[in-house]
């Protein structure tokens, strides 16, 4: 782990958020294959499955590779006893140096349960104490009302609509919504 990245592990009051390891290839498969409906209205990388477990023990391989070099930091979203995955989230090195982009996926059976709002919240405190990161964002497409409730409820700042920029998961056009959030003066976040 390099010094500029966040921690492998964070516990909430609900939830452990990890680095994913190869050997989560099973609870992944499980929680995509049970949520393939749910996840394909919003998540492009859903169209591409269900996939085999060797390629989902791949893609875990490969995650936690670039999370140890500090390239992208993926983590799993765990029940407290982790015997469960209840979605996926991550902090992405893709906006700009000062800065990370936070992704989420909840698993059809664990949504409205306050899971994702629990994660991004902590990912956002985790974020913005990495050294020279000053900001987080969250883009989502502005139809999911649900997953855009959740950087309002932490107080981030709707600062664009960008028209016909991605595709959806059926490979139309789609526009995104960008919210970000700076660290804090007081260090706190909002706790809705």
């Amino acid at each position: 782990m390099t010094p500029a990245s966040p921690p492998r592990r964070i516990e909430t009051e609900n939830l452990v958020l990890r680095a994913w390891r190869a050997s989560d290839a099973p609870l992944l498969r499980h929680a995509i294959d049970s949520s393939l409906d749910h996840l394909r209205a919003w998540m492009p990388w859903a169209m591409n499955e269900p996939a085999s477990l060797e390629d989902t023990f791949a893609r875990l391989a490969g995650y936690a590779a670039k999370f140890d070099a500090g390239e992208d930091f993926v983590y799993g979203i765990f029940n407290r006893d982790e015997t469960s995955v209840l979605g996926g989230t991550g902090l992405h090195p893709r906006i700009a140096a000062d800065g990370l982009e936070i992704g989420y996926w909840i698993r059809a059976d664990q949504v409205r349960r306050g899971f994702a709002v629990e994660a991004a919240r902590a990912l956002t405190e985790a974020g913005l104490a990495v050294p020279d990161v000053v900001r987080i964002q969250i883009h989502c497409d502005p139809a999911n009302v649900v997953s855009r409730r959740i950087p309002e409820r932490l107080g981030y700042r709707l600062i664009e609509h960008r028209s016909d920029d991605t595709i959806d998961p059926r490979g139309l056009p789609r526009d995104t919504v960008v919210y970000e959030r700076r660290d804090p003066p007081d260090g706190s976040l909002t706790k809705a």
